[in-house]
């Protein structure tokens, strides 16, 4: 194992916790939304939002994993802006279900009235996602194909101009369809990413 991968992996110790408390967050309030399932309003667009912020935690865990060998990675700037990205993933995470559900809880009302804040904080995460894509390019030619390099900048692009575009709409058909791409983007950028 090399200096770099031993630091690396030393500072995985924090992105766990954090991505760690987005995932228990989840998990916490829908255990209690099921505690309550028959008194409770369901609704799929806050469900596909929860579900999807539970799927950034699930691809960072990725995107840190492809970053390991990059010498930038270990600087104490990278390791503040990440963990600032983090600390917006959990936000967003706290955010996608209600904290507290009773026999009242109505996910559509919750959605509705809370659907700004949560897209704001994905914006913000995707705005952040982006930046770190200009870092890890650096300007440097990245010797792939032009075709390739689009793809990979639309496939960073385009979540944030989606989320962006949820915030500003509140258009429900808007964010059945809005959430449609965004999942169907990242299966698209993650669906051949591995851990090894």
């Amino acid at each position: 194992m090399t200096p770099e991968v031993r630091a690396f992996e030393y500072a995985l110790g924090i992105f766990s916790v954090l991505i760690g408390l987005a995932v228990a967050d989840i998990a916490a309030s829908f255990h209690r939304l099921l505690r309550h399932r028959t008194h409770i309003t369901w609704d799929p667009l806050a469900l596909l939002a929860a579900l999807y912020a539970l799927c950034m935690a699930v691809y960072m865990w990725f995107d840190i994993w492809a970053v390991l060998h990059f010498g930038a990675t270990r600087h104490f700037l990278f390791y503040l802006g990440l963990v600032g990205q983090l600390f917006l993933l959990f936000l967003v995470a706290a955010a996608s279900l209600p904290d507290e559900a009773d026999e009242r809880a109505d996910l559509r009302a919750y959605y509705a009235g809370n659907s700004r804040y949560f897209w704001s904080l994905v914006s913000l995460f995707q705005f952040v996602y982006v930046l770190f894509g200009v870092f890890f390019a650096g300007g440097e030619p990245s010797g792939e194909p032009v075709s390739i390099q689009v793809l990979m900048w639309t496939l960073m692009l385009a979540p944030l101009l989606i989320t962006l575009a949820l915030y500003a709409w509140r258009a429900r058909w808007l964010h059945y369809v809005g959430m449609a791409l965004l999942y169907a983007i990242m299966l698209l950028h993650y669906a051949s990413a591995q851990i090894n």
